[in-house]
């Protein structure tokens, strides 16, 4: 119960930003929105388990340095796709590449395949049953082993770090 009456909290001040006037009224009808939004939801997310909020607190730097590599991983492949889409001949090789990932949470796994489908050039096709591979679409798959050890590296770490 208490986490609705946070997560309710937490949705009025969105709810402020997203209408674009932070006043009380617009609070409250966030904060009345908020358990309508959140329950269809439940089933997604372990309201039983006990959560340290000191643990997630302590995790915000990581989350944000995890939204700088994020970034500048997408400019750099921005830059990529651009030099392949610019080239007079079309070199590329798309495929498809298994990718084991040491992420065993929901929130991690989404937080990596998301981060996958962001960065320009590549796209997450599935999960494995066992959820221990993604499969991921590859606009140059010429080195597979190159795209999975840059998925695991530049970006898996951080997700590591920011949420497990």
């Amino acid at each position: 119960m208490k986490r609705y009456i946070i997560y309710s909290i937490a949705l009025g001040l969105i709810w402020c930003f997203v209408h674009g006037t932070i006043s009380a009224t617009n609070f409250l009808v966030g904060l009345v929105l908020g358990p309508f939004v959140i329950y269809p939801f439940r089933e997604l997310y372990d309201f039983t388990r006990k959560k340290s909020y000191a643990n997630t607190i302590q995790k915000i730097p990581k989350q944000l340095k995890f939204l700088g590599v994020l970034l500048i991983e997408i400019i750099k492949a921005n830059i990529v796709v651009a030099k392949i889409v610019l080239s007079p001949k079309l070199n590329i090789n798309p495929g498809i590449i298994a990718v084991p990932i040491r992420t065993e949470t929901d929130t991690g796994i989404t937080a990596i395949a998301n981060t996958i489908t962001l960065t320009p050039g590549t796209l997450t096709i599935d999960v494995s049953d066992d959820r221990k591979v993604l499969y991921v679409h590859a606009i140059d798959a010429s080195d597979p082993q190159d795209v999975r050890e840059s998925i695991r590296e530049d970006l898996e770490k951080y997700v590591l770090e920011a949420f497990e």
